[in-house]
């Protein structure tokens, strides 16, 4: 069961939509299942016409305390560059598994009144406690609606932690009646998209959100960059618009002048823009927690620098790279896989194994930007690295504690993988070797988690070891060439680049020509 918070201003426009037809005539069934006073079926709102209700009793019940109390249920006026306080409405949806059983309504409402009462909203017993309401649209989830305000002495209740506690609830509710278990709040997750940010996609006829492709281009980057200006160079290459972020100057020991190191960055897309036609900027730290500018640099430290590819240019960061450099890295990457597998395969499940799968998130981000962006098999890899994103975080912490040698050997591989840009023409098979050989790494770190009782991870790992497999033949019918010890082909082209981007109809290819590039 997962659980998901708001706060707003307008319960009358929460309670309307919650039991209206939905955006896409979704809402079906839509009942009270649990009230604040135990007596739903007296709050039951009648139906108006075939799919509309007439909640104004429902509504003026629910919020007559805060009426009472003189405490506004409308957005007040703020100034220019203020932050908008949090409303005294609190929306909370309680989602299950599509494979967990259907719950009764009585059911749902128990699962309501322990929310309620753990988070502190309306404690069991307690008369004074703030009116709620829970209802139902469908079989798998409810909406808990309540207006934050004491009903007799008219108190704003602001509750503690209710994100905490709300998982607490669900927990409970998987043990009880015996649902999908989910993980516990590790504190290091990602922020999915908004429903508004996938309709935006939608409108733009794009594959995914500005968020979702901001965070793949941003780990890209890192995996080709060494430090923070190489990591802005390289989100340019990509299409990304940049936006550094300075700290106060400092004086340099031998020439004096002040020098200001970067501190942050922000994000945008080309294309995603405002009302106003200002791009929407994502900090790096929104985009996830590791991808901060400080954690970022902390990643680049921690493993060696590995060896410049021969006849690089100094002053560039994206240097040409020779067909033996290319197939040195790809047998290097191969190479370094198979030692981490065997190594997680020999039981190690410690702080040193956490590394591992941490730096198998880099590989995956390196084989996924060398074997092409246009072949068959990209979007399932996408979905993959988001599997395998889920499946290498440490729960509780942003980074690994410790890095080990075979975590240092493999990040450093990673790096050297993803200078090489792409596999290119150097033999059939090269991008399916290295799919194959990360499929089969992915695969240990699914049974790290699961002997760690890391049960969600470990089934993320294993959905990212299905579609890397499954991605490895459309991988390996692209590729082609000629190289030492492989077979020369030459009925096959190699497809015609296009750059990157979160769209792939014509609007996205007009977008993408649009590049960033900051300093």
């Amino acid at each position: 069961m997962i659980a998901k918070i708001s706060r707003g201003w307008r319960a009358e426009g929460l309670i309307r939509y919650l039991m209206g037809p939905g955006r896409f005539n979704e809402h079906t069934g839509q009942r009270v299942v649990a009230t604040w006073d135990g007596a739903p079926e007296t709050h039951q709102p009648p139906q108006a016409t075939d799919d509309s209700f007439d909640v104004r009793d429902l509504v003026d019940g629910l919020s007559a305390p805060a009426v009472a109390a003189g405490v506004g249920l409308r957005e007040p006026v703020v100034e220019q560059g203020k932050r908008m306080p949090q409303g005294p409405v609190w929306h909370c949806s309680l989602r299950n598994s599509p494979e967990d059983p259907v719950l009764t309504d009585e059911q749902w409402a128990r699962v309501v009144e322990d929310l309620m009462d753990r988070t502190g909203i309306a404690r069991r017993d307690d008369l004074d406690g703030c009116r709620w309401v829970a209802i139902r649209h469908a079989d798998d989830h409810v909406h808990v609606a309540a207006v934050l305000v004491r009903q007799e002495f008219g108190k704003r209740v602001h509750p503690y932690r209710d994100f905490v506690r709300a998982r607490e609830t669900c927990r409970a509710a998987e043990a009880e009646l015996g649902l999908a278990a989910t993980a516990g709040a590790d504190r290091s997750s990602v922020t999915g998209p908004s429903q508004a940010e996938q309709e935006k996609a939608a409108r733009r006829e794009v594959d995914e959100t500005s968020r979702e492709w901001l965070r793949r281009m941003a780990r890209v980057a890192a995996v080709q960059a060494r430090d923070p200006e190489a990591f802005v160079a390289a989100l340019g290459d990509l299409g990304v618009l940049v936006r550094p972020r300075y700290g106060p100057g400092e004086p340099d020991a031998e020439s004096g002048e002040r020098y200001a190191p970067m501190v942050g960055y922000s994000l945008a897309a080309p294309g995603d823009v405002t009302q106003a036609g200002q791009p929407v900027w994502f900090a790096g730290r929104t985009l996830a927690r590791d991808l901060s500018l400080p954690n970022l640099q902390q990643r680049w430290g921690s493993a060696p620098a590995p060896a410049a590819p021969a006849g690089a240019a100094e002053e560039k960061h994206r240097a040409a790279v020779s067909p033996r450099e290319r197939a040195a890295a790809i047998d290097d990457a191969v190479s370094t896989m198979e030692h981490a597998t065997a190594t997680l395969a020999a039981g190690d499940t410690g702080a040193s194994a956490d590394g591992i799968a941490h730096a198998a998130g880099d590989m995956l981000t390196a084989v996924g930007a060398v074997t092409g962006r246009q072949d068959e098999g990209e979007r399932v890899r996408r979905h993959a690295g988001n599997d395998l994103d889920r499946a290498t975080r440490v729960p509780g912490q942003v980074l690994p504690s410790r890095w080990s040698p075979v975590a240092k050997a493999l990040r450093q591989s990673a790096w050297r993988l993803a200078a090489t840009r792409t596999v290119g023409r150097h033999g059939e098979g090269d991008g399916a070797r290295l799919v194959l050989a990360l499929a089969a790494l992915v695969a240990e770190i699914a049974a790290l988690r699961e002997a760690q009782s890391r049960l969600a991870q470990a089934d993320a790992a294993r959905r990212s070891c299905t579609g890397l497999r499954s991605s490895a033949p459309a991988t390996s019918t692209r590729t082609s060439g000629s190289g030492p010890g492989r077979t020369k082909t030459t009925s096959r082209q190699r497809p015609q680049q296009t750059p990157p981007g979160p769209a792939r109809g014509p609007k996205g290819r007009q977008e993408n020509q649009t590049r960033g590039r900051g300093r």
